[in-house]
């Protein structure tokens, strides 16, 4: 579906509803962003997701953003089509069926969240990203668990929405020097490898933080250096990594999500943490052993754009044309950063430091 068209749909849907459409400008980095919503709680869920970003200096485009709430699911106006390309199912950390698939042309992206009360009820992101639109229509939100729309609704749709503009999401942490916000380091790898522990580890120790789980990457059309981008102010820290981190033991008292994670913003980190660009000098791939130390390989290029393409093109069902832009940005990253790979002992303190001496042996 056409961007033109999309928006055609919903400019014709809104005339139905019972309360006035709510507009608002905000920004993500230096994409321009217009939301419209009609409900008042999506705009300060929006308040509270955007508002970390600062107005920019010069603008490199812009999108539509529509979020409608409805009573029931059957009134959403558009629908996954019956002819569409189904990629994956996956359960998120609350237990919701999350549905991947697009349209034939990949050029609509279609993400199907399954009602799992108390935690959500249905809802159905479209996006458009080729033209920079998306459409989020969401059933009853006030029946929402507190967070859920925010970090696995709007920013999922978000992610999709911003990939026109070069942006591609990466399942990392990404961390600055604890001396130069300019020198940065992803931490790459799947769910438990450590990556939360080690860079909120980091960030107590001094380092910059963009987050723990998931930022952007793009590259600078100025000089082709890969930077990466903050997505959210929060992270997420699993009981079990509490005992490892005595400076988030506050965090003990917050209610946790059916994985043990317990959510807090990059500030309640470490005050003057919260970093929002950096450029990628060290790429790490963490991973829990039962040694009990921690040590680490130095990675050959040809090994470290091996494990980028593992760990961030293995699951994907992509058009030819996407695989071929995120092939040629990790090729890219893997010239670009040193590649190590980081045998985390369990239960040991020591990764942060390991960190920061990359950091300076890798110091340009």
């Amino acid at each position: 579906m056409a961007k033109d068209a999309l928006l055609d749909t919903f400019s014709t849907a809104t005339h139905d509803l019972a309360e006035p459409l709510l507009s608002k400008c905000y920004f993500f980095h230096d994409i321009r962003i217009f939301c419209r919503t009609n409900h008042p709680a999506i705009l300060a869920i929006f308040d509270k997701m955007l508002g970390i970003f600062p107005e920019p200096g010069k603008i490199a485009g812009e999108s539509t953003y529509y979020v409608l709430c409805y009573a029931r699911s059957s009134q959403f106006p558009m629908q996954v089509p019956r002819r569409r390309i189904r990629t994956e199912t996956v359960r998120l950390l609350t237990g919701t069926r999350l549905k991947y698939s697009c349209s034939s042309d990949f050029t609509t992206q279609y993400q199907e969240y399954v009602a799992l009360a108390p935690i959500n009820e249905a809802a159905l992101s479209v996006i458009h990203a080729t033209d920079g639109a998306a459409v989020t229509q969401i059933e009853t939100p006030e029946r929402y668990q507190a967070g859920f729309l925010r970090r696995y609704v709007l920013l999922l749709a978000l992610g999709q929405l911003m990939h026109t503009y070069g942006f591609e999401p990466c399942h990392s942490g990404a961390i600055t020097a604890p001396w130069d916000a300019r020198q940065g380091a992803l931490i790459i790898g799947g769910s438990g490898c450590g990556k939360t522990t080690l860079s909120t580890g980091c960030a107590t120790m001094g380092c910059g933080l963009l987050g723990d789980d998931l930022v952007m990457l793009r590259e600078d059309t100025a000089d082709g250096t890969i930077a990466a981008y903050a997505i959210s102010h929060e992270v997420s820290i699993r009981t079990a990594s509490l005992d490892l981190l005595p400076k988030l033991s506050f965090l003990r008292e917050a209610p946790a999500d059916l994985r043990g994670k317990r959510y807090c913003t990059i500030e309640q980190v470490r005050t003057g943490a919260t970093r929002t660009r950096t450029a990628i000098r060290l790429l790490l791939f963490p991973a829990l052993t039962t040694e009990t130390k921690s040590s680490i390989t130095p990675l050959s290029k040809a090994n470290t754009l091996q494990e980028l393409v593992d760990k961030c093109m293995g699951k994907k069902n992509m058009s030819p044309q996407a695989e071929e832009r995120l092939f040629l940005l990790l090729s890219t990253l893997a010239e670009q950063a040193a590649g190590y790979r980081l045998s985390i002992a369990r239960g040991a303190v020591d990764g942060p430091e390991i960190v920061c001496s990359l950091f300076a042996g890798n110091a340009i």
